[in-house]
């Protein structure tokens, strides 16, 4: 069970993070600074303070799959634990803005004693197959739009296409992470059908850039799509091909989860589909 746990006499609770990579510590707002530094991760103190199996399993995790970690200060008692809480919510905000999954590990409340808690569901976890160097602009993309992301996770839509983008990574089958993908992608979208063009068409209209560039990755979500209903019908895509479309669809999703944030709003299909046909053949 996910949650956050404070001992006598905690400041700080530091959240484990995997999947980045940075230079040096920034803080993303008041009170809660990215650190590329890893603390000490007590075992002994892991197995006293958890409350369940996934406390523990976590921290040991942690030994080898933390890169990094969030600093939460600044506050004491319930409202400590609170702002932990919401900041695990950041993981998702850092996955957008390096458009590569991350997720935390455990919660390490320091104080006169440590106590671990679980700050992710799953018990078994697995290295991402790629992970990013995050760069100064990425980490000011996140630091600008974090106000606007806030605001956005009370969004059902949102929020719903935003598990589903953090939650596909952790899945071991293709197929089942390409599907949950596209479940965030059509939800997003208000796609209430298996229609690849509107899919498409949407996406396009939303993907930044010339009309040349819009009508190109319009071709490439339609290609995309392909391999989305195979696994969704039970076709027999090959490993390679799943492969492919679960980095596309990854990439797709995400990308429309940043234009989200930066826009500040979920656009309404109707919005979208007055979009199209506002243009003129000339």
């Amino acid at each position: 069970m996910v949650g956050v746990r404070i001992g006598e006499g905690t400041t700080e609770i530091v959240i484990l993070g995997h999947g980045l990579t940075f230079s040096e510590t920034v803080e993303l707002s008041p009170g809660i600074h990215l650190d590329p530094t890893v603390p000490p991760i007590d075992l002994e103190a892991a197995f006293s303070s958890s409350e369940g199996l996934t406390d523990y399993l976590t921290a040991v995790a942690a030994t080898r799959l933390a890169n990094f970690c969030l600093r939460v200060t600044g506050e004491t008692g319930r409202d400590l634990i609170a702002k932990a809480w919401n900041a695990l919510w950041l993981f998702h905000l850092l996955s957008l803005a390096c458009s590569n999954p991350c997720f935390s590990l455990c919660v390490i409340a320091n104080g006169k004693s440590e106590k671990y808690t679980a700050a992710n569901r799953n018990v078994v976890l697995t290295a991402s197959p790629v992970i990013a160097q995050a760069s100064a602009e990425q980490i000011a993309w996140a630091k600008d739009n974090l106000e606007k992301f806030e605001e956005l996770v009370g969004n059902e839509a949102f929020s719903s296409a935003m598990r589903c983008y953090g939650n596909a990574h952790y899945l071991f089958d293709l197929d089942t992470r390409v599907m949950l993908l596209w479940a965030g992608i059509e939800g997003l979208l208000g796609v209430d059908a298996e229609l690849s063009r509107r899919v498409a068409l949407y996406a396009a209209l939303l993907h930044p850039g010339t009309p040349e560039e819009k009508g190109a990755y319009y071709n490439d979500v339609r290609k995309a799509y392909v391999i989305r209903s195979s696994a969704v019908h039970g076709g027999r895509a090959n490993q390679t091909k799943l492969k492919a479309g679960y980095e596309s669809a990854s990439k797709i999703l995400v990308g429309l989860l940043m234009r989200c944030v930066e826009l500040g709003r979920v656009p309404a299909s109707a919005e979208l589909d007055t979009l199209a046909v506002a243009q003129n053949l000339r």
